[in-house]
């Protein structure tokens, strides 16, 4: 059973459409760029307010960036009525135009000290209840962590130059000027995942949306197969870069390993910079994936492959949700699970994630982005003050652009 379903997917907790008011944080050298894109949102019928990080670090007094734009953040939550925030810039190990709150993870993975975790931001608890420097450590700062619960959402849209803020709104609009495609892809390259995409794409995901209809890219066989030769259509960068330009679909799910530069497919080919730079789909895509590294917005090296999706112009992604570090299965009883997991198709948590967001989007609520992305967040809440392993999952899995935007 896919424990947590039924409580995201009737939450009544998601705000409709027309209550979405969105703040923006804006470094100050791209608040130009940020303010033509609020005002181009603003036409296409979402309020949105620009503020930039230097006034905020002159008008609120205590902490770091991070928490003066965390305090900014509930002041204009509680005074002012804002649902959704923009953090409108990329992030660095030095800080960046827009820093992450770093968060501190031990469990039964190891030792991580370093964990991007945006939804820090929405949080009206400082995440650091001992004092120590050290935030969302799960023992000692659990008084002081707060999860979603399905009425607040963020995203980042990790942009550098006032070229790629420009580059991006292009694509939101040629995405709301497009028509709805109701079709899902589900790319999977690792055979011992086969089982949980498989029950995903096949039962949990058709379920909330009847409608739509699900198609499968593995290694093995897919959708695309020639009628008796199954497996004849690999999972190549080839295929994979022609079925996203192809615009035919808009909305994938890739499930297996990858790096900060790289989905690694069949083979041990990978799709990578190159195949980025070649795509012109005219429908922008949204995408999930649990791929190692692949949403490692925060690193020395610039850009991940899901920033240089973001960014590609004329092509590529409009929204991403990524795990900035390893895409690793979060169970309860790892020790049982695993092999559930693989034979009979039990879920992970990130797994879980993944497929929450996706009901709560297409499904009868029809959230935006933001917005299903925590609520699914919201359904593991319990899990997460539970485990270590769940507080990870929680933590490490971001939204990439803009969490005001319909999936549908």
């Amino acid at each position: 059973m896919m424990r947590g379903i039924t409580y995201f997917v009737f939450s009544t907790l998601a705000v409709s459409a027309a209550e979405v008011k969105v703040l923006l944080i804006s470094p100050p050298e791209l608040k130009e760029a940020w303010s033509e894109y609020a005002e181009m949102r603003g036409e296409q019928g979402t309020s949105m307010k620009v503020i930039p990080t230097d006034d905020i670090a002159k008008q609120y007094a205590h902490g770091d960036l991070q928490n003066k734009i965390r305090l900014c953040v509930q002041e204009h939550i509680t005074k002012e009525g804002f649902h959704t925030v923009i953090l409108g810039g990329d992030s660095s190990p030095e800080g960046g135009l827009i820093p992450d709150r770093d968060t501190y993870h031990l469990n039964m993975w190891g030792n991580d000290t370093d964990i991007p975790t945006d939804i820090y931001y929405l949080s009206a608890t400082s995440w650091d209840l001992d004092g120590d420097g050290i935030y969302g450590e799960f023992e000692d700062d659990r008084g002081a962590i707060s999860y979603p619960d399905g009425s607040l959402s963020i995203g980042r849209i990790p942009v550098r130059t006032a070229d790629d803020v420009q580059a991006y709104a292009e694509k939101v609009k040629a995405y709301l000027e497009g028509e709805t495609i109701s079709e899902l892809a589900m790319a999977c390259e690792v055979r011992g995942a086969y089982a949980k995409v498989l029950r995903s794409g096949r039962e949990l995901i058709p379920k909330a949306w009847p409608e739509g209809k699900v198609s499968f890219f593995f290694n093995d066989f897919t959708t695309w197969d020639a009628e008796g030769e199954e497996g004849d259509f690999d999972l190549s960068p080839e295929n994979l870069r022609v079925k996203f330009s192809e615009g035919v679909i808009d909305k994938w799910h890739i499930h297996g390993h990858g790096l900060i530069d790289r989905w690694i497919l069949e083979k041990g080919e990978f799709f990578s910079y190159e195949d980025v730079a070649e795509l012109r789909n005219e429908r922008p895509l949204v995408l999930t994936t649990v791929s190692c590294f692949t949403g490692h917005f925060d690193a020395e090296e610039d850009p991940s492959i899901t920033e240089a999706m973001l960014r590609q112009p004329g092509g590529g992604a409009v929204l991403i949700i990524a795990p900035a570090r390893e895409g690793k299965p979060h169970f309860h009883r790892p020790e049982k699970d695993f092999r559930l997991m693989v034979v009979e198709g039990k879920l992970d948590g990130t797994t879980m994630t993944m497929t929450a967001f996706w009901t709560a989007a297409l499904g009868e609520q029809r959230a935006r982005a933001g917005h299903a992305l925590a609520l699914s967040k919201a359904g593991f809440a319990k899990d997460s003050e539970k485990s270590a392993t769940y507080h990870q999952g929680i933590c490490e899995l971001n939204l990439l652009g803009d969490p005001s935007l319909p999936v549908r």
